[in-house]
């Protein structure tokens, strides 16, 4: 769902600032905040696949680069992930650790915590 902005600015929803953030941009399915403790958000709705699997690399690449103090991808409205959107996520989760960075997956919704199960990525992942 897209809300617009006091500005007209498409929004997701769900993806507004909260008070600690500092800023809020939309690429492709995933909306990207930097929270004023260094917390980088990422919330990501609908599909994980080849195609928004590519945008959400992009996020992370960009957010690893800016030393947050962690990053956080927010699952709460994903409806579906696949093998590409797994490796964005283990690729991620692989460069935290080698960076000494925290990166958790927040509120992982059911259909694709499933998929985490089945992989056995529940053991690998900070679900919180």
């Amino acid at each position: 769902m897209v809300d617009d902005a006091p500005d007209g600015a498409p929004m997701r929803a769900g993806a507004s600032p909260g008070p600690s953030a500092t800023a809020t941009e939309m690429v492709g399915p995933a909306a990207f905040r930097t929270e004023t403790d260094g917390e980088v958000v990422i919330h990501v709705e609908g599909e994980l696949d080849a195609q928004s699997g590519a945008h959400l690399r992009t996020l992370l690449t960009r957010a690893f680069e800016g030393s947050p103090t962690a990053v956080v991808v927010e699952l709460a409205e994903l409806d579906f992930i696949d093998s590409v959107g797994l490796s964005v996520l283990v690729a991620a989760h692989n460069r935290g650790e080698a960076e000494g960075i925290p990166f958790q997956l927040l509120d992982v919704s059911p259909p694709c915590r499933r998929v985490f199960e089945i992989t056995r990525l529940v053991d690998v992942f900070d679900l919180r």
